[in-house]
């Protein structure tokens, strides 16, 4: 049988793999008490880890974080960008007040955004800080961002919020911890490896061959897609390794 690449597989595409092979071995050797064996025990984790991926939240919340991540990131940019083409406006008095606006943008980067989160979080609030310095408030008049920056501030707080509720969703969360789940579907996974491999070698029961070649392609193709998927996570991460 085919070698499961494990170290390729995230709990919800292993779990996808095993319930295929108990579909196709409660349909092709519903009688065999060696695999009627396997599968009772297979049932128990699979209900185990469907619960440890379809409790959390996650998932869901990441998305939320994400989100809020990029709205502020936006503003923060739009607000930046806004500053930085006054520096060439004709107007004297709006070009001096981005000339002393823009070095508080420099002093807490420019490129804030691309700061891991929790650092960014901290940046944006030293930068609304100097920004709102009374020495400053004539400036924000004249550039007209005053709103502008309360939006900002918004965003950010509604980032940190969106990251509070995830962390406190993780720690909440009382479900088994997804690596013991997958630790137990591997574990019954060789099992059946061992179990196939015999039958197959004593060819037990007639047409295991056919039954042991389609679960060899089931994983074949699990095995192709887990890869690909990794590989893809792992050039989202390189593009942005600030997730928190």
């Amino acid at each position: 049988m085919k070698k499961i690449l494990f170290s390729y597989f995230t709990l919800a595409a292993l779990t996808a793999l095993v319930q295929k092979i108990v579909n196709l071995l409660s349909a092709q050797l519903p009688e065999h008490q060696m695999v009627q064996t396997i599968l009772t025990r297979f049932q128990p984790q699979l209900q185990t880890a469907l619960q440890a991926i379809g409790s959390s939240t996650k998932t869901s919340l990441t998305a939320v974080v994400k989100s809020a991540d990029t709205r502020r990131d936006n503003t923060f940019l739009s607000l930046r960008d806004h500053i930085k083409a006054g520096l060439r406006r004709q107007n004297d008095s709006y070009r001096l007040a981005c000339e002393v606006l823009w070095p508080e943008f420099e002093k807490n980067d420019l490129n804030l955004y691309y700061l891991a989160r929790d650092t960014e979080t901290a940046a944006i609030n030293s930068l609304l800080a100097d920004l709102r310095k009374p020495e400053n408030a004539p400036y924000l008049v004249t550039t007209n961002i005053t709103d502008w920056i309360t939006e900002l501030d918004n965003d950010n707080q509604a980032y940190v919020a969106a990251a509070t509720q995830r962390s406190a969703a993780r720690s909440a969360d009382d479900t088994v911890h997804d690596a013991e789940a997958f630790k137990d579907l591997k574990t019954s996974l060789e099992l059946l490896e061992n179990i196939l491999n015999t039958m197959l070698a004593m060819n037990d029961p007639r047409g295991i061959d056919t039954v042991v070649n389609e679960i060899s392609q089931y994983i074949a193709e699990a095995n192709a897609a887990a890869k690909q998927s990794q590989s893809n996570n792992d050039n989202e991460e390189d593009n942005n390794d600030d997730i928190a």
